[in-house]
């Protein structure tokens, strides 16, 4: 039976039930879409069998070449021998394409049979995505990193951010969150860079993989200079998938994947813990909280309800949860107009074990996107395009918050209480635990957010070759709204129970702790909006005169951004950049912005951002044409770019109201009024970066080599920071200055090879980053001695105390310094003097860990072997350090109550008879004054080596599959983040303390064109 529950204000909540037959009719819809949007049509002219063989340079056969009747849906491969077999027409021309190989085209004619070599393919003719337009690879003179989208589609995961991961040289992704649309952090040269998505900034998790066509990363002064004030960081350029003139070709995909987490924390059971805790309250000078009575009722599990051994962890979360993407794509068109349509669903299934209640908890994921590219050409000189899309996402959660959930899961022990008292439904819990975990997954009802994102990209170019070749006119408008709404049905408390047992008469007596709050129905709309409209226009040329060409443009571009009750923000202002080479031997760009917003006071709103690069193949000259060095460019590039960090309108003062403002002697009692908030900074202004970089590019053995080398220097000036020093007697902080000075230094290196092997396609790749930085001003209180200054270290240098080891006797203590004033004990950590005063103290607080900034680094292999094809992509870090801290590390913290978890890691604690062997402190309750600080003894090795993504698919021989009438028929199975390498044995190296755990997930799926 279906349920819809409704109130005055509309639905609710649906039951399971519903829930099905609404999918069902989603896509029953979506079907009927397709039937409408795409109709096939039939073959009618006569055909004959073509048949041939294709070979490469050295007249070994090539399986796995695409041959494709231009302008049709017909298409095949060649088999292993290199043979292939399609029907065509006389007039009809074949396309015979290969990565890493020359596309070439042959006319049917009245040919029955082909004998086709395929040359290997010059690698650098092919283009960089710019932030507007393109530049030829052959002659850019910048820093650029570039991968195409087909080549990160089947990632298991649905975020695109997390499908870049060790691919792309340069660009570090960590992966951050992992619940839902969860995503990667990136970093760039150590910075975050802007992502630009079809010319707008917009995040890339907007938007799914099979709608990327390619993804350029922007690293150079040159490339970033039209950037303006938001140019420095880096910049990542999307663009989406356009339309072909070609006959509908319609594609399907669908991947199920089981995921679990990467890592859990290993907490001690109730026996363990309560050992544990009678020894850190004997170190403490206190009683034992637990007899031996107690601590055999733990071991032997014969009293569940006063002496419980719960495993949260296996209680709450799931092993496994599931994963599925359904894509659904079709693109066609002719020499006047181009479309790319793209729709799809994707579903992540929740963690939590929740009961049969009949609402869902969980916090489950659902997101349905679909996207429409249109290009039209009006006439032979007018084209205009238009991109539409959209994303809808429903994430439900517990009522009580994932957040909550799983911070209990981290401060809970195994003995706190029963998930259930015995023989009852009652909920366990006392005054200490009042919030039962299972209780906060299932009995706190759920809420239920759902998100609207809509995208509009309009161009138009008009050729002016009337005025002159190669002159054109180009305009573009983009508009992203966000909004979302949440629905929540959830209750802010519910009663739990403790039994207490009568030891003369056992009457059993059950203690109530809280109470039964009601269910909420309330809706909360426009909690959260946002809206972004963005404007370029200008002009464009590009016209090349005998041996040398020209591409330049100039535009007043235009972006505003709106979120929620927030005041606008919007940047305006001219670019223009202009690129000259010299048969493709010599080159050089020149670009500048001159841009400005309203966050800085009027006369300083404006600023000019130039940069150059040149450029040099010295294989285009003669005596290098038979050496087998196919490209070997030298490229350098300057200029000042900058970055907008400043808060809202922060030149001006800023007032509040309050009902306490002032005091007029009125026996004490405030009076209401306005004062200050903030002290204006009125000579603010944008950071600045004065930014070098160096590289060579070269290509070998025809091409099949490939070696980058990137130097980069980075000199940060202007940068914000709260000042060093301030008078009390302002009553206020003080605004902050650009007062910062840094200076950021790396190299980058990159190679590729592919070769073939006999009937076997090789590819490899390989990136390492090496970066480092230092601080070259930072305005800093007064301190009393010169290691203690931050000015001169690697900028986020972490400061502590250096540690000694543990104290292993009260003799050792007897001659040592005084340490923060407490009574020391033997196992507790030993720091160093470094004053010499006799007193450890935060005098003797310096710089600590590695002075030197890891080294990432990354590789991927490729291998195809007839209808099989495999991948592999690696990443690392080396030369990294954390702080093993807080809740996730330290023993009993808050006194063992309501964060008082103790791990495995705290069994080879230092006691008198571990004394040689321990790797933890003695064991003490709540903070340890001494113990429990920022030192060299929580330093932990974070070096780490992964297994991002790994697949292996199954090609079906196009003989097979169009006996099925299809073009391509395509299975794989793919792991992604299946195996670290790594000496932590207590988290995962990549997102250390997160309250969600990182997943690992294991996809099959399946591809078929039409």
């Amino acid at each position: 039976m279906i349920k819809v529950y409704v109130n005055p204000g509309g639905v609710l909540w649906k039951s399971k039930d519903t829930q099905k037959t609404d999918r069902c009719k989603s896509w029953f819809s979506l079907f009927l879409i397709l039937l409408i949007l795409f109709p096939c049509s039939m073959l009618k002219a006569q055909t004959t069998q073509v048949t041939g063989t294709v070979v490469d340079d050295a007249k070994l056969p090539l399986p796995g070449v695409a041959v494709v009747v231009k302008g049709t849906t017909r298409s095949t491969q060649t088999d292993g021998d290199g043979h292939f077999k399609i029907a065509a027409q006389k007039t009809d021309v074949l396309q015979f394409s290969m990565f890493g190989k020359v596309t070439t085209e042959l006319t049917v004619n009245n040919k029955t049979s082909f004998d086709v070599r395929l040359e290997a393919s010059d690698f650098t003719s092919e283009t960089v995505q710019f932030l507007y337009g393109t530049h030829k690879t052959k002659t850019f003179s910048g820093a650029v990193a570039t991968i195409k989208g087909d080549d990160i589609n089947t990632v298991g995961s649905p975020s695109s951010s997390n499908a870049l991961a060790g691919r792309l040289l340069g660009l570090i992704s960590s992966q951050s969150i992992s619940f839902g649309n969860d995503a990667s952090n990136f970093s760039l040269r150590n910075f975050s860079p802007v992502i630009i998505v079809d010319g707008q900034v917009r995040d890339i998790d907007q938007i799914n993989t099979n709608e990327i066509a390619e993804i350029s990363v922007l690293k150079d002064p040159a490339s970033l200079a039209p950037f303006g004030m938001r140019s420095s960081d880096g910049i990542i350029v999307v663009k989406t998938k356009s339309g072909s003139a070609q006959k509908q070709t319609i594609s399907f995909s669908a991947q199920g994947a089981l995921q679990k987490p990467t890592y859990l924390p290993k907490y001690l059971d109730s026996y363990n813990y309560a050992v544990l805790s009678n020894e850190a309250a004997r170190n403490d000078g206190s009683t034992a909280p637990y007899t031996q009575a107690d601590l055999d009722a733990y071991k032997n599990g014969t009293d569940p309800n006063g002496h419980p051994n719960v495993d949260w962890l296996k209680l709450a979360l799931k092993p496994t949860y599931n994963f599925t993407r359904y894509n659904f794509n079709a693109t066609g068109g002719n020499a006047s107009a181009r479309y790319f349509v793209s729709l799809e669903n994707m579903n992540q299934g929740g963690m939590f074990n929740v009961g049969s209640q009949d609402y869902n908890t969980n916090n489950d994921y659902n997101r349905y996107s679909f996207r429409s590219n249109v290009d039209v050409d009006i006439d032979k000189n007018t084209s205009v395009g238009l991109r539409l899309a959209g994303k809808f996402e429903k994430a439900n959660s517990p009522g009580a918050g994932i957040s909550s959930i799983m911070s209990a899961l981290k401060s809970t022990p195994a003995n706190a209480y029963p998930v259930f008292i015995s023989d009852t439904t009652l909920l366990g819990g006392n005054s200490f635990y009042n919030g039962n975990i299972y209780g906060l997954i299932n009995k706190t009802g759920y809420n239920r957010e759902n998100r609207r994102t809509a995208f509009v990209d309009a161009d138009i170019n008009r050729k002016l070759n009337f005025i002159t070749e190669g002159l054109s006119a180009t305009g573009s408008v983009h508009y992203t709204s966000y909004y979302s709404n949440t629905v929540f049905r959830s209750r802010s408390n519910f009663a739990v129970y403790q039994l207490t047992v009568d030891p003369a008469t056992k009457n059993k007596t059950y203690q109530q702790f809280g109470t039964n709050a009601n269910y909420s129905s309330s809706n909360s709309y426009g909690n959260s909006f946002s809206r972004r409209l963005s404007f370029d226009g200008g002009l464009a040329y590009n016209h090349s005169f005998d041996k040398h060409g020209i591409d330049a443009t100039v535009r007043y571009t235009w972006d505003q951004y709106d979120i929620g009750t927030s005041l606008t923000h919007a940047y305006n202002g001219i670019m223009g950049r202009v690129s000259y080479d010299f048969n493709e031997k010599l080159f050089a760009d020149a670009a500048f912005s001159y841009q400005g917003t309203e966050q800085y006071v009027k006369g300083s709103r404006y600023g000019f951002f130039p940069a150059m690069s040149v450029g040099y193949d010295l294989a285009k000259e003669d005596f290098l044409k038979t050496s087998g060095i196919n490209q070997l460019k030298f490229k350098v590039s300057g200029g000042l770019l900058g970055f907008d960090r400043a808060s809202n309108y922060a030149y001006q003062p800023y007032y509040t109201s309050s009902s306490n403002a002032y005091y007029f002697g009125n026996s004490g009692t405030a009076m209401g009024g306005w004062n200050e908030a903030a002290i204006a900074n009125p000579n603010i202004t944008w950071e600045k970066s004065k930014v070098f970089n160096a590289g060579i590019d070269a290509r070998m053995l025809n091409n099949k080599l490939g070696v980058t080398v990137e130097y980069f220097n980075k000199y940060r000036y202007d940068v914000l920071q709260t000042p060093g020093t301030s008078n009390t007697l302002l009553g206020l902080s003080y605004p902050d200055e650009n007062l910062g000075k840094y200076r950021h230094a790396g190299i980058e290196l990159g190679s590729d090879y592919s070769v073939r092997l006999g009937k076997v396609d090789l590819s490899l790749a390989a990136n390492a980053q090496l970066f480092d930085s230092k601080v070259i001003f930072q305005d800093e209180v007064n301190r009393p001695y010169d290691y203690q200054y931050r000015t001169g270290e690697r900028v986020g240098q972490p400061f502590g105390l250096v540690a000694l080891g543990l104290f292993q006797s009260q003799a050792e203590i007897d001659v040592s310094p005084t340490q923060f004033g407490v009574a020391l004990q033997p196992g507790d950590i030993k720091y160093k003097d470094l004053n010499g005063d006799k007193v450890i103290d935060d005098n003797d607080v310096t710089a600590i860990g590695k002075k030197s900034a890891p080294i990432y680094y990354s590789g991927s292999l490729g291998l195809k072997y007839q209808g099989f094809d495999f991948s592999a992509v690696v990443q690392g870090v080396a030369n990294k350090d954390f702080f093993f801290t807080g809740i996730n590390a330290w023993e009993f913290q808050n006194n063992g109550v309501s964060a008082g978890t103790v791990q495995n890691l705290h069994l080879n604690r230092w006691t008198p008879e571990t004394a040689a062997t321990a790797t933890y402190p003695r064991l003490t309750y709540g903070t340890n004054v001494n113990n429990h600080r920022t030192s060299t003894y929580w330093i932990k090795d974070g070096d780490y080596l992964r297994v991002k993504n790994v697949e292996l698919g199954y090609t079906l021989p196009s003989s097979a599959s169009n006996k099925i009438h299809l073009s391509n028929f395509r299975v794989f199975v793919n792991a992604y983040n299946p195996l670290t390498i790594t000496k932590l044995k207590d988290m995962d190296p990549e997102a250390l303390f997160n309250f969600y755990p990182l997943y690992k997930s294991y996809t099959v799926g399946l591809s078929v064109k039409f």
